[in-house]
């Protein structure tokens, strides 16, 4: 039961943050500032920056109008060139698009090498790889692969370790006996925006843990998702949930991320 509560919350932390891009209707204020964020990271893409070479692949989806496959195609070449040259993290971020495109074979050829030079982070992202590509056949492995790279202090290798552990089946009710929470504190530790994942699995069975998690995932991080659970969370005067001033925070953080929201600005007054 307390199995199918975490996954029902973690829907529901999806659909929370789907919901916010549910409109459809033109909004210009939010189209220049999409727009003036996706200029400056293609700027940073350019200076061969591996993350904001990846955000401008993803910015927008494939079927939407904004979506230039040019560009995306040069953020990508930008990434493959930057691995030639050395530089690890775009061999990593190259390989977790391949790995998304399901070219697996181009994603090996780039993670394995990544990780054997030492890139502890690629090595957690070749684990997915295996679970993507021969999940039956290579899940021990990748498991194996994980335990490594977290060991290492690879915040990404702890939380895929966590993840995989996490769908193990549980006879313990404590949270810090179940499959996979210790390493999803650990990623959090390490990484703020690695939190998120401890935020919604510990839910149910540490609530405090869990704000503390999505606190941090929504101060110390650029993403949006552990700030909007937080404000979910204390719409519906949950357990452990922050109180009014403290929610206030996280809607001026959200209004910061987000000025076009206009409800993020007003709620954090």
């Amino acid at each position: 039961m307390k199995k199918l509560i975490v996954l029902a919350f973690a829907f529901f932390a999806i659909a929370a943050v789907a919901g916010q891009q549910e409109k459809k209707e033109a909004d210009p204020e939010k189209e220049a500032f999409l727009s003036a964020r996706y200029e400056t990271l293609k700027k940073s893409c350019a200076q061969k920056d591996a993350r904001a070479c990846k955000r401008v692949i993803f910015f927008y989806k494939k079927d939407e109008l904004k979506y230039n496959e040019h560009e995306a195609q040069t953020a990508m070449q930008t990434l493959l060139d930057a691995c030639k040259e050395g530089k690890i993290d775009a061999c990593m971020e190259a390989g977790k698009i391949h790995i998304e495109n399901k070219n697996y074979d181009a994603a090996k050829e780039l993670l394995l090498p990544a990780c054997l030079s030492g890139h502890y982070d690629s090595c957690a992202v070749y684990g997915r790889y295996l679970e993507k590509h021969s999940p039956a056949k290579s899940k021990k492995h990748a498991q194996k692969i994980y335990e490594f790279a977290c060991d290492k202090n690879s915040a990404l290798g702890c939380e895929n370790l966590g993840l995989l552990l996490r769908a193990e089946p549980y006879l313990h009710d404590e949270p810090q006996d179940l499959p996979g929470y210790f390493y999803l504190k650990k990623a959090c530790e390490i990484d703020a925006r690695r939190c998120l994942s401890l935020g919604i699995s510990s839910l149910s069975y540490d609530p405090e843990d869990a704000i503390k998690a999505l606190t941090r995932n929504c101060f110390e991080s650029d993403m949006l998702a552990g700030c909007i659970m937080l404000t979910e969370h204390h719409k519906r005067g949950a357990l452990y949930a922050l109180d009014d001033a403290e929610v206030k925070r996280v809607y001026a953080r959200l209004c910061e991320r987000a000025p076009y929201k206009k409800e993020y600005c007003q709620a954090a007054r």
